[in-house]
């Protein structure tokens, strides 16, 4: 199949731009992009992923590409499901993973996993022959407000207004002073997951910016 970039062109942009059919009727309410997949939450609450699938990112049970061939996408592009009626909040998504803060305040996480950024306590993709609704939510010890995501590392706030990271940390990118990953071993995550030690002033700063970003 022949892929078009879109943009680049005259007559490519405005009117000419078709739009991404994600079912009849439907409606978006916030869009999330990954390296190379995106997701949507629309109007009902409920999500849709398309693009990349390699790990099982898109939560649909396989790897399967979504969006790259006739009859992919609008009503015939599955929804994500969570499981208990539970619909999403806010999406984060990573380098082939996805994560979703859902309404009863707890997040779960789909797709790659090789560095523990699904947090559940192990390297094992999920979703790629898993249904999302069947998978663990992170252990985060309290309830978390906002979620997002790095290329292999995720990021809670917390009621508390504390911040718990977990995932690829060769950088020290989760900020707890050394560069060992967390969330793909056991006793990793939870209470045993320490916070983000910001300092008072500082955590009161970062817990405002995180909620500028929509989260919430």
């Amino acid at each position: 199949m022949l892929f078009r970039s879109r943009g680049d062109g005259a007559g490519e942009m405005g009117d000419y731009l078709p739009t991404v059919d994600l079912g009849t009727g439907r409606k978006v309410k916030s869009v999330a992009m990954g390296e190379n997949h995106t997701c949507a939450i629309l109007d009902n609450g409920l999500v849709k992923c398309w693009g990349d699938n390699e790990f099982g990112q898109l939560g649909l049970g396989s790897t399967s590409d979504r969006g790259d061939a006739p009859n992919e996408m609008g009503n015939n592009l599955p929804y994500v499901r969570f499981g208990g009626g539970r619909k999403a909040k806010s999406l984060a998504l990573g380098v082939g993973f996805s994560c979703a803060l859902l309404d009863n305040a707890t997040v779960k996480c789909w797709g790659k996993n090789d560095v523990g950024q699904l947090g559940l306590g192990d390297t094992a993709s999920r979703g790629d022959n898993e249904s999302v609704s069947s998978l663990p939510v992170v252990d985060l010890g309290r309830k978390a407000k906002g979620i997002t995501a790095g290329s292999s590392h995720a990021c809670a706030l917390l009621d508390n207004g504390t911040v718990k990271r977990w995932g690829g940390n060769d950088f020290g990118q989760l900020g707890l002073g050394d560069t060992s990953d967390r969330g793909g071993g056991a006793d990793e995550m939870g209470a045993l997951l320490g916070a983000v030690p910001l300092g008072r002033k500082r955590s009161e700063e970062h817990t405002s910016e995180l909620q500028s970003h929509s989260f919430i």
